[in-house]
């Protein structure tokens, strides 16, 4: 019986981390910046969701409208 090996390199996929300092004011900054950006996507989500309130709203609205005319 004869075993056949087949050796393939094996490749490294390591996640590097790097480990830095940082100064209060870059760390200040960094923190502002995310603050900035949290607080324009929540900008974007009550537009979003003032949107479809004001959406749902006509559309009842309309069917109200369409019921009244309805009855005599």
């Amino acid at each position: 019986m004869t075993y056949h090996r087949i050796i393939e390199p094996i490749t490294e996929t390591r996640i590097k981390s790097e480990v830095r300092m940082l100064m209060p004011e870059d760390l200040s900054r960094i923190r502002s910046n995310e603050l900035l950006d949290e607080a324009h996507r929540h900008r974007l989500a009550r537009e979003i969701s003032a949107g479809r309130w004001w959406r749902w709203l006509a559309d009842y609205a309309d069917q109200r409208a369409q019921r009244a005319a309805r009855c005599p």
